[in-house]
């Protein structure tokens, strides 16, 4: 074979260097191709996932829930968070809310992950230690204001308590430490433990940090065990709240107290200067029996606590059966008389009445009559206006010795006591009175030293059903003897439950209301003598053609307006028919023409009374009448006190007409007779 020249492999390699770039130029064609194909393919899919995402979102504009807006969402997210009473949060360590609100869809998920404010609400409920649930929460909650509950609930009845007790006090110990790097962003705190000993680990915790929680506003202390045992704590070793005068008290911010089973002089007296809303809640107990290493609620501890809360707005106390161990100093004469249950003059202390000039609701539930006046007394309430009272059932064994029946001034188990005028607390501005009791012998006994001459809106209710051993509902006692002045010329609502309605007394109840608006009885039998008194006509008058004569006007509660009546099973339709007719502006049952209003008010009089009514001559003084706000407060007590509670001739004759009718649970009134009555201009609500 003949070797190639060097010309012949330069022609060879000239043919292959031009066959090589035709191919690189092919290659360049298929790269510029596929990257255009690639490109291609990319717009297509981006196309593809907006049209998906269109169709997505269209779909769920389907569901109305879709379409509120992002901040709406967030809104109604965090009422739900704050939310905890639900079933949801039962045996979960944490607040499920966020967590379960994330895993609903990838909006909501990126909206509760992306809200910080939604983690801030931090619950745990548990007594071993945890730190992770802590930490998650912390973090997602960045720098918004926390809430942060720690529930621990032992189970009752354990033979390991003293291993439940110490395993909660590390943990709360732990808690405390953990929630010490965050103190500055603290907005409430709610600490609820089995024993005293892991509260004490906290309260020695918040009082070391407190000077940096600037922000915090509620603070709720709770030990969940009835009657605990303080034993190996020093909660108990003092009895008055510390006054630091170092203490930084124009920097506090706490609005909310609450303690739960927990002795008052816990805190110290800075720390509840600004407080505006105060709960105390107690187990209730039948004897005043001290034991060892337990807590004695006791009067001299509740008024030292209150004397320190010059801003409170709402006072709530909860099964507060107090120990008497004070001796009131009258103000007036400055001599000391020994207070209401305060039997043994030793290791007394001398209190006198004090002022909470802020305070404007009071409710107090599970008292003991007797202890109600004696309490009240040492208050001075110029602003108070709604009282809400549960009266409980004193307990049957009595040990102190003014609970004997007799004539004591003191005693407010004595229902023939003779108090004196001085004994005697006006309420000026109390416009709403909600009274509970289980026995109605206690209202007299509990409200008689009182007068509520600006009274407004009275509840009345019985509820000692459980414990009552008569059959049937109790009869509701008069007002001459549930009060000290009967009389309620400014009263606009009143609602009675669960009493019968003695013969008689339903006329004399209202006649002290001229001004009643709304009347409700509820599971109240005869109701009948309520709506015999309410349709009793004022007298009679000749109709317009002079033919016969016709009933008109009626002679109580003419402003009346509301009528409700639930579960109330024994009065018929005729009374109610009767009550309905004699408050409406329909005609007489003679004809179907409108009234004609020629009838003055005056021919109206002349006729039910049977003389000629004129109308008093003017005055010449023209002169304008005093302010009432400038007329001496003594005058214008007795002004008050003895306003009179007659009904002008005007409105007897004229009463207004019957707005609205609700009845409820009434099975003897049938739908079809219900409605009926809408033909005197009534609406009525049947259910």
């Amino acid at each position: 074979m003949s070797r190639k020249t060097p010309e012949m492999i330069d022609k060879v390699i000239e043919l292959l260097t031009a066959q090589l770039g035709v191919l690189q130029r092919r290659e360049d064609d298929f790269t510029r191709i596929l990257e255009d194909m690639t490109r291609l393919q990319s717009s297509v899919r981006a196309e593809r996932e907006a049209l998906g995402s269109k169709i997505t979102e269209l779909e769920s504009q389907k569901q109305p829930i879709n379409w509120l807006p992002t901040e709406l969402l967030v809104e109604i997210f965090l009422i739900r968070t704050e939310d905890e009473s639900t079933d949801m949060t039962v045996g979960l360590p944490y607040n499920p809310a966020p967590v379960v609100i994330s895993h609903v869809c990838h909006k909501w998920r990126q909206l509760t992950l992306a809200t910080s404010r939604l983690w801030s609400f931090i619950s745990y409920r548990t007594s071993h230690w945890r730190p992770q649930l802590l930490s998650v929460f912390l973090q997602r909650a960045e720098s918004s204001p926390i809430s942060f509950n720690f529930i621990s609930t032992p189970s009752t009845g354990t033979s390991n308590n003293m291993n439940t007790s110490a395993l909660e006090a590390a943990t709360s110990i732990e808690v405390i430490r953990t929630l010490s790097y965050q103190r500055r962003r603290f907005r409430s705190l709610t600490f609820e433990c089995g024993f005293a000993k892991s509260m004490e680990h906290i309260l020695e915790g918040i009082t070391r940090l407190y000077y940096p929680l600037h922000e915090l506003e509620s603070l709720d202390l709770a030990i969940s065990t009835l009657d605990p045992s303080f034993e190996g704590t020093q909660l108990l070793a003092s009895d008055r709240l510390s006054t630091d005068q170092s203490s930084p008290a124009s920097s506090v911010t706490l609005r909310h107290l609450r303690l739960q089973q927990m002795p008052l002089s816990i805190l110290p007296a800075f720390l509840v200067r600004s407080i505006r809303t105060l709960e105390l809640s107690y187990s209730p107990k039948k004897s005043q029996s001290r034991r060892l290493h337990h807590f004695t609620f006791k009067i001299s501890h509740l008024t030292n606590l209150l004397r320190y809360t010059p801003q409170l707005h709402e006072l709530s106390l909860v099964g507060v059966t107090p120990a008497w161990d004070v001796i009131t100093r009258h103000p007036t004469n400055g001599q000391l008389s020994l207070s209401h249950g305060a039997t043994e003059p030793h290791n007394l202390v001398v209190v006198s009445s004090f002022e909470l000039p802020e305070l404007k609701h009071l409710e107090w539930k599970y008292a003991y009559h007797r202890d109600v006046f004696p309490l009240m007394s040492l208050i001075v309430l110029p602003r108070l206006e709604r009282w809400d009272l549960f009266i409980a059932q004193s307990p049957t064994k009595r040990s102190d010795a003014t609970q004997f029946r007799g004539n004591h001034i003191h005693d407010q188990d004595s229902f023939i006591q003779a108090e004196p005028l001085s004994n005697v607390l006006v309420l000026h501005a109390l416009q709403e009175l909600d009274v509970n009791c289980q026995n109605e012998d206690t209202l007299g006994s509990s409200l008689r030293q009182f007068l509520f001459p600006s009274l407004a809106k009275l509840d009345v209710t019985f509820v000692g059903q459980h414990i009552r051993k008569a059959s049937g509902l109790p009869s509701l006692p008069r007002l001459e003897s549930i009060f000290r002045d009967p009389r309620l010329p400014h009263l606009t609502h009143l609602s009675i439950s669960n009493f019968d309605i003695s013969p008689g007394h339903g006329k004399s109840m209202l006649g002290y209301m001229p001004n009643l608006l709304s009347l409700t009885f509820g599971t109240c039998t005869g109701v009948n003598v309520v709506l015999d008194a309410l349709a009793e006509a004022y007298g009679c008058a000749p109709t317009t053609g002079g033919v016969r004569t016709r009933s008109c006007g009626v002679r109580v509660c003419p402003r009346l307006e509301d009528l409700i009546l639930w579960s109330c099973p024994d009065f018929d339709f005729r009374t109610l028919w009767s009550t309905v007719h004699a408050r409406s502006l329909a005609p007489d049952d003679a004809g179907d023409e409108p009234r004609k209003e020629a009838l003055e008010a005056e021919v109206f009089a002349s006729a039910v009374l049977g003389r000629k009514i004129r109308p008093l001559k003017k005055t010449h003084s023209s002169g304008a009448r005093p302010s009432q706000q400038h007329l001496d407060p003594s005058g214008l007590w007795a002004s008050t006190s003895s306003r009179s509670t007659l009904i002008p001739m005007q409105e007897a004759l004229h009463p207004s007409r019957l707005a609205c009718l609700h009845l409820e649970d009434c099975p003897q009134i049938s739908h079809h007779e219900a409605l009926s009555l809408g033909r005197w201009g009534t609406m009525v609500i049947y259910r």
